[in-house]
């Protein structure tokens, strides 16, 4: 007994696996609406037609993939950007108050300074006075 030979396994051949059911379904369908039989030499465009459409299906898949590993990557790097930021700016803000108290207290104790040299000189002006009036009183 010879093995005949059908376009599906042909196909499959072809393709080197097993034909999909969707894959099955349409060649049947190119089979009765052409009115194709199995030894019809259309059957290799057929194949070759099915096997670029089988390929090109795929596509949307890989291209879909691709894309969310690219967007993936972009929002772990977007992250990482924006934790690094973040950390800068808080470290610039812990200087900028660093410098800004420095600031505050140099100021605060050049005033205290500027006082408490007002208070001396006042203190000291009205000593020379109390000095001056005693003494012309003594040498009166």
């Amino acid at each position: 007994m010879t093995e005949t030979t059908t376009p599906l396994s042909s196909f499959e051949r072809m393709l080197g696996r097993a034909a999909t059911e969707r894959e099955r379904d349409q060649l049947r369908r190119v089979q009765a609406e052409l009115g194709l039989h199995e030894n019809d030499a259309l059957w290799l465009v057929i194949f070759a037609l099915q096997y670029y459409d089988g390929l090109y299906r795929q596509f949307p898949k890989a291209i879909a993939a691709e894309a969310q590993r690219v967007l993936s990557e972009t929002r772990a790097t977007a992250e990482a950007t924006i934790r690094a930021g973040a950390e800068s700016a808080k470290a610039d803000l812990a200087k900028a108050i660093a410098t800004t108290a420095r600031d505050v207290a140099h100021d605060v104790a050049r005033r205290q300074m500027v006082q408490w040299l007002i208070v001396g000189m006042l203190v000291g002006a009205g000593l020379l006075s109390v000095g001056v009036y005693i003494g012309a009183r003594i040498g009166t």
